[in-house]
């Protein structure tokens, strides 16, 4: 009598591993997936151009980089901070939510401030061949970027 509870146990610990991956397997393909040409890419600012002929242009551009990850989360660098948020894109809209960043104090000259604000800001995008251009809601500013591919330096 005492074996049979001990076979159970047994089998529901054995079956338990496979019965999750089914479960999170069906879950995952159950889930709208995106169709964004953004996800999983990342760009580094090169340019930054604002409606009143200002052009401003990073020293080192690998400090600004903007990754769309899955699940519509991105990853941000901005200078000397780290900033995250929710990406959203259809079409030529796009919209970054819930932007949340550290706040050191960057050496100069940084773009951080600018470059939060108008990523913060930022209503539509243009893909072009290999640049991505975000444009503010107002149309005050226009930011510019190439893909980024990491490169180690050793």
């Amino acid at each position: 009598m005492t074996s049979k509870p001990v076979a159970r146990i047994n089998s529901i610990a054995v079956s338990g591993p496979a019965l999750l991956c089914l479960l999170l397997g069906t879950l995952a393909f159950g889930q709208p997936q995106s169709t964004s040409p953004l996800e999983n890419t990342s760009w580094q600012l090169i340019e930054m151009r604002g409606s009143s002929g200002l052009v401003q242009r990073p020293d080192n551009p690998e400090n600004y980089l903007l990754r769309f990850r899955l699940e519509n989360r991105s990853a941000i660098t901005a200078d000397c901070n780290e900033a995250g948020a929710t990406w959203n894109h259809e079409g030529e809209t796009l919209t970054l939510t819930r932007l949340v960043t550290t706040r050191k104090l960057c050496e100069a000259p940084s773009l951080f401030n600018f470059y939060i604000m108008n990523l913060q800001n930022t209503r539509r995008l243009r893909l072009e061949e290999d640049r991505l251009v975000l444009i503010t809601d107002n149309d005050m500013a226009e930011l510019i970027f190439e893909p980024y591919v990491f490169r180690p330096t050793f």
